[in-house]
C-alpha cells in the first residue's frame, strides 16, 4: 500500500541490617525505574465488507512510516478481513470475523504459527470478534455468544462459556472479564466472568447495545460505550463500571473514546442523530467538555486512541470505499501530520516497552 525485552555472606547481611538501621538513609541509592516507551502500533484495518482486503501495518512513533501489510509480506498470502488485534508476549493474536479464524503469527517476522479456524459441532462458521488477554490466557468473544480461552502454550482454545447474545468487546481486570453484550442492537447488559473457575457469574444492566469499545482505564474501572439505537432515540454514551461496587456512571456522548491523564478523547457521531458530530475532551475531574479539533476537519472521523506515553491523539478518517487516513495531534490539539492506512481503518494498538 502506498502511503502507512551466590550466595550471600554473613557479613553483607550484617552490613545490610547495620544500613538499615543507620542515620544516613539519606544516602541510599534507589536505581531509577526503567522508562516506558512506545516503540510503535498496529494499525487495524478491517477491510471493505466482502471484499477480503483486510490488512495489518506498523506504525513507527519515531520515524513517522507505516509499513506495508505485515501479514501479506510474512506470509505471501492475505488476510482476509480483520475485525480486531491482541499483543501477548511474543505473538499477535488477530480475529477475523467473516473468515471465522484467529491467526496466531511471530511478533518479530510476522509470520503464521497457527490458525485456529472456529466452527461449532455442525460445522457452521464462528465469527470471532475482540480479543483481550491476561495471566498467560488470550480470550476472544464469538457471535455464537460465547468467550473462549487459548492457551497460550499450546496456542490451541482449552475452554468455552456461554455469556449472552452477540457479545462484543472485552476487557480484563480484578480477576474478572467484563463482557459487552450487544443482542445485535437489542441487549444492555455487561456479562462478567470468573477468570479463575471461567464461569459466568452475573449480567450488570447499562445502556441500551453496549458495542465495539470496552477497556480498563488508568484507576482500574471498566469503561465502555453503548451505541443506542444510533441516535435515532437514544444516542452513544460513555460509561465507567466500578469492579468494586458494579455501580454504573454515565460519562458524556461518545462513540468512540480514548482516556489518558484522567482526561477522555472522543469521537460523537450517530449515525441517525440530528446534533452535530464532535471529537471533544472530558475532563474527569472538572466534568467540563471542551472542543478537541473540528469535526468539520474530516470526511467521516471513525476512532480515537491515545499513545499511552507521549499522550498524543490519533483519529482515523473512513472515508467509504478509499484508503483510510490517521491524524496525529498533541494533547494540546496541535497537528504532528497524517498517514494513510489501508482499507476501514477501525483501531490502533500500542506497543510499549
Amino acid at each position: 500500500m502506498k502511503k502507512y525485552w551466590y550466595k550471600v555472606a554473613l557479613m553483607a547481611v550484617a552490613l545490610g541490617l547495620f544500613a538499615a538501621c543507620s542515620d544516613d538513609d539519606d544516602d541510599e541509592v534507589i536505581p531509577p525505574t526503567p522508562p516506558v516507551t512506545t516503540t510503535g502500533a498496529y494499525v487495524i484495518n478491517t477491510g471493505n465488507w466482502g471484499a477480503n482486503n483486510g490488512s495489518v501495518q506498523w506504525y513507527d512513533v519515531e520515524t513517522k512510516k507505516v509499513s506495508n501489510d505485515l501479514f501479506a509480506a510474512a506470509n505471501g498470502e492475505g488476510i482476509g478481513d480483520v475485525q480486531d488485534l491482541c499483543v501477548y508476549g511474543s505473538k499477535v493474536y488477530i480475529a477475523c470475523s467473516s473468515s471465522a479464524k484467529i491467526e496466531i503469527v511471530n511478533r518479530k517476522t510476522f509470520k503464521r504459527e497457527k490458525t485456529l479456524n472456529l466452527a461449532n459441532d455442525a460445522g457452521e462458521p464462528i465469527e470471532p470478534r475482540y480479543l483481550t488477554a491476561t495471566d498467560g490466557n488470550v480470550y476472544f468473544t464469538s457471535y455464537d455468544g460465547t468467550v473462549s480461552k487459548i492457551d497460550t502454550v499450546s496456542l490451541a482454545v482449552a475452554a468455552t462459556v456461554a455469556v449472552g447474545d452477540h457479545p462484543e468487546a472485552l476487557t480484563a481486570t480484578d480477576g474478572k472479564l467484563y463482557v459487552n453484550i450487544s443482542g445485535y442492537g437489542a441487549e444492555d447488559k455487561i456479562a462478567v466472568v470468573n477468570l479463575a473457575s471461567f464461569t459466568k457469574t452475573k449480567d450488570i444492566t447499562v445502556l441500551l447495545n453496549p458495542y465495539n469499545v470496552c477497556f480498563t482505564g488508568e484507576d482500574g474501572k471498566v469503561y465502555f460505550i453503548s451505541c443506542g439505537d444510533y441516535g435515532k432515540t437514544i444516542s452513544s454514551t460513555l460509561q465507567c463500571l466500578d469492579p468494586a461496587t458494579d455501580k454504573v456512571e454515565s460519562i458524556c456522548n461518545a462513540s468512540s473514546a480514548a482516556i489518558k491523564d484522567r482526561k477522555v478523547y472522543f469521537i460523537y457521531a450517530d449515525y441517525y442523530s440530528s446534533v452535530p458530530g464532535s471529537i471533544g475532551v472530558y475532563d474527569m475531574d472538572t466534568k467540563k467538555t471542551n472542543e478537541f479539533v473540528a469535526f468539520s476537519n474530516f470526511q467521516n472521523p471513525a476512532f480515537i486512541a491515545v499513545n499511552p506515553t507521549s499522550g498524543d491523539v490519533y483519529i482515523g478518517d473512513q472515508p467509504y470505499s478509499a484508503l483510510n487516513d490517521i491524524y496525529v495531534y498533541g494533547s494540546d490539539s496541535a497537528s504532528k501530520g497524517q498517514f494513510e492506512t489501508g482499507y476501514y481503518t477501525t483501531n490502533m494498538r500500542f506497543v510499549t516497552e
